[in-house]
């Protein structure tokens, strides 16, 4: 569920984040961390600020979430996609395809505006219009791909936002532990997307997926 932090800043996080805390953890060194199952381990570039929580959600930023993001989110399989089946055995290109749908129909957002904000100068320049607009979103590629070994799609796609700034996505897609998981990098294609396309490179390098742990979850 969603749940908003307030910490008097412009942007709250609310996409898929389950528990937080009241701020953003800033990471001063290349940090590397694990979801509460130990399905993964990624590892945070150093400067970068981690959105609190205590799921399997990372998410992660430089400059503010409109500016670059990378995430990792998870569904269930038996709720990733409404009236469909996943398992590890489904081609790629479909999840990609089902996936790209879900972007295209109803992506969450990923900021709340809160009543002060929209006084004064922050009325004039809302958060919701920062975001992607999820039914702008159009397919640039799919192509298969391998995470950890885990066999995947990688699929680029661009959107708009309410001001007409165009975002580059990029989704890497695979089931995994009985969980269907994405990975993604999003951010405006001018100056930013180019900019930190190396780190994100780094960060799929670098992330390993592990067996989750079902008791006693522990380092």
């Amino acid at each position: 569920m969603l749940q908003r932090l307030t910490c008097g800043a412009l942007f709250a996080v609310a996409a898929l984040l389950a528990g937080c805390a009241p701020t953003w953890q800033h990471v001063q060194k290349q940090e590397t961390v694990k979801g509460p199952t130990r399905a993964y381990i990624a590892v945070i570039p150093e400067g970068w600020k981690r959105a609190p929580t205590d799921s399997d959600v990372l998410l992660i930023t430089r400059d503010g979430l409109f500016l670059q993001q990378i995430s990792i989110t998870r569904r269930s399989v038996d709720e990733a996609f409404a009236g469909r089946k996943v398992n590890a055995s489904i081609p790629t290109q479909d999840l990609a395809l089902w996936q790209y749908q879900r972007m295209r129909d109803d992506e969450p957002d990923l900021a709340r505006t809160d009543r002060d904000e929209l006084k004064g100068v922050m009325g004039l320049f809302p958060v919701g219009h920062a975001k992607p607009l999820a039914g702008t979103t159009e397919r640039v590629s799919i192509k298969p791909f391998a995470q950890d070994g885990v066999p995947a799609f990688r699929m680029d796609t661009r959107s708009q936002n309410g001001w007409g700034l165009e975002y580059l996505s990029q989704s890497v897609g695979f089931v995994h532990q009985g969980d269907f998981w994405v990975v993604r990098y999003l951010a405006p294609r001018l100056h930013y997307a180019s900019r930190d396309q190396a780190t994100f490179e780094a960060f799929l390098a670098n992330l390993k997926l592990k067996e989750k742990c079902r008791l006693f979850c522990s380092d």
